[in-house]
């Protein structure tokens, strides 16, 4: 079985995916970013039943999964990825990787965690019919706030809570269709840190499995240990759940902060369960001009670089949405 999680950046993703990693029959691996580039991009290496194409994609995906933006036991080399799959079979390529990092930890499902997951559901629906899904989200004030303090992501606050807003727009509509055929399961992350495991055994529960009480020990494995230390983003997963983990946009923004965020969030977050802290009707006042300043004060402020791991992913990602008209068969 593949479960698919649908997340917004700074949710909680990270954690949940570990949580998942323990379970003695789930290899949830961290992030090497695959299955977004690739499907979204595969039309620039058509026809990919061509040999040549198909080797052009390998080699860039080679270079994506190289790069140690995340390690995992799997390494592949050009010759691993052409024996997983025949030219143009992409879906039997993508599920054979992760298959081969399950097979490295001897378990059977796998558990994938990639960004904007709306934009190739179809894919997912089409290729991997016994796909489940799990739906985390977070309050968007420490979603907001947490995103602010990430060096790889643009802007501020209200740039974060916009991020929130358009992807809960579609996950809620993904997760609605998926829901009504028993497909989709909602977590929150806030109930994910202060009841850990009912929530693991709920999600557990949900996909068929057994709860494995080792899920919450999740920082003590080796491998996720290893990834921790990659970049200080992740140094959490190298510790304890912190039960405490939110709510933290009430000491660390202003008033007006975060009723920007709320208003820009209302209607979702009246959807998800969040409730503004800021009156309502102080929130409908509000006007579009306040905030497109706000956004225009955010983009003077330049982030600072991010950590060599988070560029070089980046830079392998580009490597997909740049034509390559020259690689194409006429």
């Amino acid at each position: 079985m593949f479960i698919f999680l649908m997340c917004s950046e700074r949710s909680g993703s990270n954690l949940i995916t570990k949580i998942m990693d323990a379970h003695h029959n789930i290899c949830g691996p961290s992030p090497k970013h695959l299955f977004n580039p690739v499907t979204r991009n595969a039309f620039r290496y058509e026809p990919l039943s061509e040999t040549g194409n198909w080797a052009a994609m390998l080699a860039d995906i080679e270079r994506l999964i190289g790069v140690s933006f995340s390690a995992w036991k799997t390494s592949f080399s050009r010759n691993h990825l052409l024996s997983l799959a025949p030219p143009g079979k992409l879906a039997d390529l993508l599920r054979n990787i992760f298959l081969e990092e399950a097979r490295a930890h001897d378990k059977q499902h796998c558990f994938v965690k990639e960004n904007q997951l709306y934009e190739f559901t179809p894919f997912l629906l089409t290729h991997f019919p016994e796909a489940r899904f799990l739906y985390l989200v977070r309050d968007p004030r420490d979603m907001a706030l947490s995103w602010s303090r990430n060096p790889t992501h643009p802007g501020g606050v209200v740039h974060g809570a916009q991020q929130w807003k358009r992807d809960q727009q579609q996950f809620m509509k993904n997760h609605a269709t998926l829901r009504a055929k028993g497909l989709s399961r909602l977590i929150r992350y806030e109930e994910l840190i202060s009841a850990p495991e009912k929530t693991a055994r709920a999600v557990c529960d949900f996909f068929g499995l057994p709860y494995d009480p080792g899920m919450l020990g999740f920082h003590e494995n080796e491998l996720t240990r290893r990834n921790a230390l990659t970049m200080p983003a992740w140094e959490n997963l190298g510790k304890p759940i912190m039960n405490d983990n939110s709510g933290k946009y009430r000491q660390a923004l202003s008033a007006d902060e975060i009723a920007l965020i709320e208003h820009v969030c209302l209607p979702e977050m009246h959807a998800l369960g969040y409730e503004p802290d800021t009156p309502v009707k102080a929130l409908e006042t509000m006007s579009p001009e306040q905030v497109s300043e706000a956004l225009q004060g955010e983009q003077k402020t330049t982030p600072a670089a991010p950590e060599p791991e988070v560029q070089a992913n980046m830079e392998a990602k580009r490597v997909f949405y740049q034509k390559r008209l020259g690689r194409l068969a006429p």
